[in-house]
């Protein structure tokens, strides 16, 4: 039987976008993100307010953990947190002036994080491994 890296490769690929993340949101002077925030920011941006369960279903972390993003986030003044006006138990998250104002920010460090992996690997490869990674976390 032969041993794959599978896991360990894609570990190795996470750490290389996480540390081209920090060094970009250092040189942008972005204080307070981290790439866990991500996920959550982009989540905003595509629909600009969503209800913390949503929100967690949809990036895919427990409710603590995403309260805890949630609370960095607020605290630097990215999202805000109200009571659902519909649903006085649900709680909405949306973003503020100053994180709808990083939308250009995400898109050019998305489009690098791309051009990283195009520069190894064809256009047929990138679909290929993008549809195998998604098949491999399937739930």
């Amino acid at each position: 039987m032969t041993r794959h890296a599978v896991f360990s490769n894609a570990a190795r690929l996470r750490e290389m976008g996480n540390a081209f993340i920090l060094a970009e949101l250092k040189k942008a002077g972005l204080r307070g993100l981290a790439p866990s925030h991500g996920d959550v920011l982009a989540c905003l941006l595509a629909c600009e307010a969503c209800h913390m369960s949503e929100l967690a279903r949809q990036v895919r972390r427990s409710k603590s953990t995403l309260t805890a993003l949630v609370e960095k986030l607020e605290k630097y003044g990215y999202v805000r947190r109200s009571v659902d006006p519909e649903d006085s138990r649900g709680v909405l998250v949306a973003l503020t002036a100053k994180g709808r104002a990083l939308r250009p920010f995400f898109e050019a460090v998305s489009q690098r994080l791309e051009h990283m992996i195009a520069q190894k690997l064809s256009p047929e490869e990138i679909n290929a491994l993008d549809r195998l990674l998604a098949k491999c976390v399937q739930a």
